[in-house]
């Protein structure tokens, strides 16, 4: 717990130097907070859950329609007892085409239940969006990479509206 501790700090450190470059092309890291809702898709099962999302991203842009996107997605379940929080931090690389981006990466899953933690697997996540001005609109896919459990078997998908500083 310590190490990932110590590897966020480091990664906001290199985020906050960062925002305060510009490319080669004169893009500007952003920064965004978005608020959204993600639900399941599981075999035999779907769309019968809706978790409230809450996640911030950094855009480092790479050239001209590349950027990197470190982020951080807490969920929590509808009934906001907080009981149970998911925690997503992940990387994302986006392809920017105009004001739509597309892109995949990869998310690690913290699960806090009932006051203990368990850390899953590294997950695949793909995303496309829009972005308008300072709006922002996301919609994901993860999908769940856990022992005895087969791959897509185990899917959240999500859609966000944020704001991009």
């Amino acid at each position: 717990m310590k190490k990932m501790v110590t590897g966020f700090l480091v990664l906001g450190m290199l985020a906050g130097g960062a925002f305060a470059q510009t490319d080669e092309k004169g893009g500007k890291p952003g920064l965004s907070l978005n608020l959204g809702v993600q639900t399941n898709i599981f075999k035999g099962s779907s769309f019968d859950n809706a978790w409230f999302t809450l996640d911030a991203r950094a855009a480092f842009p790479i050239g001209a329609s590349l950027e990197i996107s470190p982020e951080v997605m807490a969920t929590v379940d509808d009934s906001f007892d907080f009981k149970a929080v998911w925690l997503y931090p992940g990387a994302m690389l986006n392809y920017r085409l105009g004001n739509f981006f597309i892109g995949a990466g990869a998310v690690l899953p913290i699960v806090f239940l009932a006051g203990d933690s368990n850390t899953g697997h590294i997950s695949p996540k793909a995303n496309v969006g829009y972005r308008l001005g300072h709006l922002l609109l996301t919609a994901y896919f993860v999908a769940w990479t856990e022992e005895g459990i087969d791959f897509l078997d185990l899917n959240f998908a999500g859609a966000t509206v944020g704001y991009r500083f």
